[in-house]
């Protein structure tokens, strides 16, 4: 018997997802799929307390309907994300699973994890809808935020390397890794994500879209072909080396600051893989291109030094390696947020994000550094 094809498994999938779309938003279902549905009643379900009325006090949507609720009851205000309103969106967070992760994160893995995230009250999902609803710590007023535009300062940017060092120590090679976490695998490893996921990758590195496409060099779009070509044993090769947990998504809007100490936002692409990941991640998008290139090494050593002190030991030239390496996920990130048009960003913050990258990709000899790691010949 001829086992299914991937493309074929994902058509399956995506026709699944549209008709359970198509359901939720057909039936009321025992979790509410919108903010104006989150009820006095229902809060005092999850929150084990008695609420006797509630407030809209702002909402929005993306890839997670979000909104702010007050209460007349401890904790006077929370943070709620709900299934996203627009169908596309809603479509996209059941077949990539965005709500599962966060959710799973918030369930399994975040009272226990080494460094500040919102505090969870009630974490749900629903399968048979594909609904999920997360109640968390309102940061309003506690906490300052930024945009994907902003950069951070140097002393900035270390309190994250050192906060991700905390997180990825607490979790390297952790038995939880293949037990409870085990559905957090990297999503272009997932059958059924992956090959449309490895598309959207030779997509966007091939044919950048028309509004970033003047940021990206003929002669960068020429070596970035050892990613095109090579995708499958790329993944592999990260897939082999010491994994542990990492944020996934870590770009200046998904952390917030109080005073000079880092949180975390937005756990909807946690993911395992090799943490230095997370470090090239938030580095090349969150400094300045001048900044990052004067500073990143030793930032990267801060890292390595960190972990050491936990007992993770690293050749300091290798993990230097597998950053100037791994830098090309923030790339490929910011070309195929570019790529899905003013739904997924605006455009200048789309230009914004494929130039850091773009400037970061060529400083540090990322594809060179790709063919040298993985054993493939330079493009």
């Amino acid at each position: 018997m001829s086992s299914v094809s991937p493309a074929l498994s994902g058509a399956v999938t995506i026709a699944r997802e549209m008709v359970r779309c198509g359901v939720s938003r057909a039936v009321t279902g025992r979790l509410p799929d919108r903010a104006e549905r989150v009820t006095a009643p229902w809060l005092a379900s999850v929150l084990g307390r008695e609420v006797r009325s509630v407030s809209l006090l702002s909402q929005d949507s993306g890839t997670a309907a979000r909104a702010r609720i007050a209460l007349d009851a401890e904790p006077g205000r929370v943070f709620v994300k709900l299934t996203p309103r627009d169908v596309r969106q809603q479509l996209l967070m059941n077949v990539v699973g965005l709500g599962h992760r966060e959710v799973l994160f918030y369930r399994a893995v975040a009272a226990d994890v080494p460094i500040r995230v919102p505090r969870c009250y009630a974490a749900f999902d629903d399968p048979a809808l594909g609904r999920i609803a997360l109640v968390l710590e309102d940061l309003t007023g506690k906490a300052t935020f930024r945009d994907v535009r902003d950069d951070v300062s140097v002393a900035e940017a270390g309190a994250v390397v050192d906060a991700f060092a905390d997180l990825h120590a607490a979790l390297w090679e952790s038995p939880r890794l293949t037990g409870p976490l085990a559905a957090l695998g990297p999503l272009r490893r997932s059958p059924v994500v992956g090959v449309f996921g490895r598309a959207l990758v030779r997509r966007a590195l091939a044919r950048p879209a028309a509004p970033v496409a003047d940021l990206v060099p003929a002669a960068l779009a020429r070596r970035s072909r050892v990613v095109t070509e090579n995708l499958e044993a790329i993944d592999d090769f990260w897939a082999a080396q010491p994994r542990t947990l990492t944020h996934g998504d870590p770009h200046l809007g998904n952390l917030f600051f109080e005073g000079a100490s880092p949180g975390f936002l937005d756990w909807q692409v946690a993911t395992i893989c090799p943490g230095i990941r997370d470090v090239a991640y938030f580095l090349v998008t969150s400094l300045t291109p001048a900044n990052a290139r004067e500073h990143e090494r030793r930032l990267v050593d801060r890292y390595g030094e960190r972990l050491a002190a936990a007992g993770i030991t690293s050749d300091p030239d290798t993990l230097w390696t597998s950053y100037r390496a791994i830098a090309a996920e923030a790339y490929i990130a910011a070309l195929a947020t570019a790529g899905a048009g003013e739904r997924m960003q605006p455009r200048a913050v789309a230009r914004s994000g494929v130039a850091r990258a773009s400037a970061a990709v060529q400083a540090l000899d990322t594809f060179d550094a790709i063919a040298d790691l993985v054993g493939l010949r330079r493009g």
